[in-house]
């Protein structure tokens, strides 16, 4: 029936999301905010994902091949900063 094949898929999804967002995080590191860049939102990772610098073009191809739709109503963001070697954003 469409409905199993439709959760089947739904559930074959959920691995590649989670090694994605975990090679994001292992790109996210910084010795001062200049290091970071915001590679912009990518459903379903975020409003902004922050990255290194050096790491940016990789990051860019990593979300290519990724494909969602989904929107985001995103506020604007804010200065971002490197705190604990992690680039993060004010206020978050």
């Amino acid at each position: 029936s469409p409905m199993i094949l439709l959760f089947s898929w739904l559930l074959a999804c959920g691995p590649r999301e989670a090694r994605i967002e975990a090679k994001l995080d292992d790109m996210n590191y910084c010795e001062e905010a200049a290091d970071c860049v915001d590679v912009g939102g990518e459903c379903p990772f975020g409003c902004y994902i922050l990255v290194n610098q050096a790491e940016e073009a990789k990051a860019d191809a990593l979300l290519g091949r990724h494909v969602e739709t989904c929107m985001y109503d995103c506020v604007a963001p804010t200065e971002i900063l490197c705190e604990a070697g992690r680039c993060t954003m004010e206020g978050w």
